[in-house]
């Protein structure tokens, strides 16, 4: 009788070990099989045997679960940059950094990324004495992403170059922040670059550097005539009178050749 209860229970947790579907229903199989070897009910060459499965089937559901787990999990992936997108920010940013807009001094300790956010801060700074532009439009100017364009100003501020004054408006809603060069060393490279740039023709206007425009004719051209009845109807009369032409016909029946 005990044999046949021997022979029984070992097959009977292997099959419930393999339909096992999570950990807990594997260490109750576990904890079967482990006390039924204390008491002689399982052989012990039955139990070597179980063992490894054991084990085995607690790492298939640790790698089922981490699948399952990754699969239900949505990340956020950026679409990818275009490649002609991609090289023109990378001409944008190199043709800023070679402008040489920063002391060269300075400018070493840099990289190009950095020095095309400085650049663009730097021309603004000329042209209105501070620069109140947003973090996205410094970037899309450099051509840099706004991360890298947090990290220059972040540097440059550390370094004693420039100032930045945040203003706060709401707790969720503030307008760009004021960024001024405080270094005496880069206000004099700019100040001697300053005439040296290519000032544009006024023409009698009041022009400002800052929203130059490569519309030149912003005039409009077009005539606007006021419409008149009077003058249409003397416009048709004078236009019907001149395409009117008179034509000679002769008359056979009469001897003299009326003219009609």
């Amino acid at each position: 009788m005990l044999a046949t209860i021997r022979m029984a229970y070992g097959p009977n947790l292997l099959s419930r070990l393999l339909a096992a579907g999570t950990h807990q229903q594997v260490d109750e199989c576990a904890k079967a099989a482990w006390i039924l070897n204390g008491e002689g009910l399982i052989a012990d060459e039955e139990m070597a045997y179980l063992a490894p499965v054991i084990d085995h089937q607690r790492k298939s559901i640790t790698d089922r679960m981490r699948v399952e787990r990754a699969a239900a999990c949505v990340r956020h992936c950026r679409p990818a940059i275009p490649l002609q997108k991609r090289a023109a920010s990378w001409l944008r940013r190199r043709s800023l950094a070679k402008d040489c807009i920063i002391p060269t001094c300075l400018a070493q300790a840099f990289t190009v990324s950095k020095l095309a956010v400085l650049s663009v801060i730097a021309s603004a700074v000329m042209d209105r004495g501070q620069s109140t532009m947003s973090l996205p439009e410094i970037a899309a100017r450099a051509g840099v992403g706004c991360t890298t364009a947090r990290y220059a100003i972040r540097d440059a501020a550390r370094m004693g170059l420039i100032s930045v004054s945040e203003n706060r408006v709401k707790g969720f809603w503030n307008r760009a922040n004021t960024i001024r060069i405080v270094c005496q060393r880069w206000l004099r490279w700019l100040t001697a670059r300053k005439p040296n740039r290519a000032s544009p023709k006024s023409g009698g206007r009041a022009s400002v550097n800052c929203f130059s425009t490569p519309l030149r004719n912003l005039i409009p051209t077009i005539e606007i005539v006021r419409f008149s009845l009077r003058s249409r109807v003397q416009q048709k009369a004078a236009e019907r009178a001149d395409s009117c032409c008179w034509r000679g016909e002769i008359d056979f029946r009469d001897g003299l050749g009326a003219l009609r």
